[in-house]
């Protein structure tokens, strides 16, 4: 039995391993940073750190939020340091058995399979328990 922090975004239900998330922020000043990449929304303070905020919906290309939309910050530990991911709503700690797992598609709900690592079935919703080691890798874009 495995245990993840889960949230929504776009109305699609994600999740992450609990042993990598550190905490959830209502709010947090963001610093915009000059020719960051699009889906590196900026940098915040958290706990003495200065880290890096993406933007989930750019990541995986949805919806950008409109003006004055809430969102909070997952905080999440990767092998390349501390990170916060921005979610729509954060849900509840899920412990998921084997037995609910499905294999996915190449896009599972839109999100590029990429950044998924597993896929989970019940009744009212899928769960794509997302990949933050994935997350965080800036695939290289074709200049024009």
């Amino acid at each position: 039995m495995r245990s993840f922090c889960t949230f929504k975004l776009n109305e699609i239900s994600f999740g992450i391993d609990v042993l990598k998330v550190l905490g959830i922020l209502n709010t947090a000043e963001i610093v915009r940073v000059p020719l960051a990449n699009r889906t590196v929304k900026g940098l915040i303070q958290y706990r003495g750190q200065i880290i890096t905020v993406i933007d989930l919906r750019r990541k995986f290309e949805l919806e950008d939020r409109k003006k004055g939309e809430n969102f909070l910050h997952t905080i999440v530990k990767t092998k390349k340091g501390v990170v916060s991911l921005l979610v729509d709503e954060v849900g509840d700690i899920e412990e998921i058995t084997q037995s609910t797992r499905v294999e996915m598609s190449k896009s599972v709900q839109g999100v590029d399979s990429f950044f998924i690592s597993h896929t989970y079935k019940f009744d009212e919703y899928t769960l794509l328990i997302l990949d933050v080691e994935k997350i965080i890798e800036v695939k290289s874009e074709k200049l024009v």
